[in-house]
């Protein structure tokens, strides 16, 4: 593991355990072991530490999509969702992230780039502008909603907000949401219609 994904795991656990107003250099410093110069040495703010979080929580939810080969957008879009307890922790580190950004401005441009991202990338799937908006907000308020429930009632929610929503919508999927927002969406990695 490198030294920024060890402070990261630590600055995630600071997050998921204490929440976004416990973060600083000197609690990571404690979770990681090791002396706060280090944790300043790639982080010289709170708001470098949530925007590098949030976006190392994003790198692991690509690589566990990819890993678990969706096959159709109802199961991509689940697997967005604070069903397990990894899950959780990324969903945790995005609200931290988005609350964070209601007072950064250059954390609520990474926030509104990926959201334009993630309804291009939908609308690249097949569905209209509108309908890739609701989903995209759909995620957000479900994943929030899962956030306040107990594990075990989590499914129950998905299954009486998004399952109606998805139906009749539902798409053959690719493996991920390919590339990173910015980037071009190759037509090999756009999800068939």
């Amino acid at each position: 593991m490198t030294r920024r994904a060890y402070l990261l795991e630590a600055a995630m656990t600071v997050l998921v355990e204490q929440g976004v107003s416990a973060l600083s250099i000197r609690a990571v410093a404690a979770a990681a072991g090791v002396s706060p110069a280090q944790v300043q040495y790639y982080y010289r703010t709170k708001n470098d530490l949530v925007l590098d979080c949030y976006e190392y929580a994003g790198e692991q939810f690509l690589a566990d999509l990819e890993a678990a080969e969706a096959d159709t957008l109802r199961e991509m879009v689940v697997r967005w969702l604070p069903l397990d307890e990894r899950r959780e922790r990324r969903a945790r580190v995005w609200l931290a992230h988005a609350a964070s950004a209601m007072a950064d401005p250059a954390l609520t441009q990474q926030a509104a780039r990926l959201d334009a991202y993630l309804r291009q990338w939908f609308v690249d799937a097949g569905l209209t502008e509108v309908v890739a908006a609701q989903l995209l907000a759909l995620i957000d308020g479900v994943t929030l909603q899962c956030l306040m429930l107990p594990m075990a009632d989590r499914q129950a929610l998905v299954e009486r907000t998004l399952e109606p929503f998805l139906l009749g919508r539902d798409r053959p999927a690719s493996a991920s949401p390919p590339g990173r927002p910015g980037e071009e969406i190759p037509a090999s990695k756009k999800m068939s219609t």
